[in-house]
């Protein structure tokens, strides 16, 4: 079995892959550096949840490109330190459903768009409203929404728990780190389903920015 550096390596060398990856960097390589640290959580979940070698890459792939609807954001509104205005905050919400076009590209991922907006869909409290959701489908023209396959809706939950650790954990424009026993106290009550989860990564020796 490839080690998480290696897979990540392989994934992240991918032509297809790293066109996506070298945007996102060249527009905010915070976003970018948070990326990477959420595709190396995502990555430890799946792997320690038992997900197959192609549910674990299309995973980690999404993970690696969930927030590339930032692209739309300017870099200004990323680094704002303090709170989000209305407006502003809905400009940001935006982003996990802006994200699916790119990855929707990724023809050896077929699913990566499905688990990428998802990753604000599960957040507990947090949730964004109609990230995931809108684009399953939910009110164009009354139709029924897209029912989830279990392993995605699990992908999505796990990207959803990686993407909230590091966030709370990390130094940010607008907030201080969390300390790591205090997250996993607050995850282990948001997100019940995966926190469990948590228990295979060991606590960060600094806190990321």
């Amino acid at each position: 079995m490839a080690t998480e550096d290696d897979l990540l390596a392989t994934l992240l060398a991918r032509p297809d892959v790293r066109a996506l990856t070298d945007r996102l960097h060249a527009h905010d390589r915070a976003t970018y550096r948070h990326s990477l640290r959420v595709a190396r959580f995502a990555l430890a979940f799946a792997r320690a949840d038992g997900f197959p070698p192609s549910q674990l890459e299309q995973t980690v792939v999404a993970a690696m490109l969930h927030d590339l609807g930032k692209l739309a954001v300017d870099p200004d509104l990323l680094e704002k330190p303090g709170p989000l205005a209305e407006g502003e905050k809905d400009e940001m919400r935006h982003h996990a459903a802006a994200a699916v076009p790119a990855l929707a590209s990724l023809e050896a991922f077929p699913d990566a768009h499905r688990i990428a907006p998802l990753h604000h869909e599960f957040q507990g409290g947090a949730s964004y409203p109609r990230s995931g959701a809108q684009r399953r489908g939910e009110g164009r023209g009354g139709g029924r929404r897209r029912a989830l396959e279990p392993w995605i809706e699990r992908a999505g939950r796990i990207l959803a728990l990686a993407d909230r650790y590091d966030a709370l954990i990390s130094r940010r424009s607008y907030k201080a780190p969390w300390p790591d026993e205090e997250v996993r106290s607050v995850l282990r009550e948001e997100m019940p389903e995966v926190a469990d989860l948590l228990d295979h990564l060991p606590p960060p020796g600094h806190a990321p920015r």
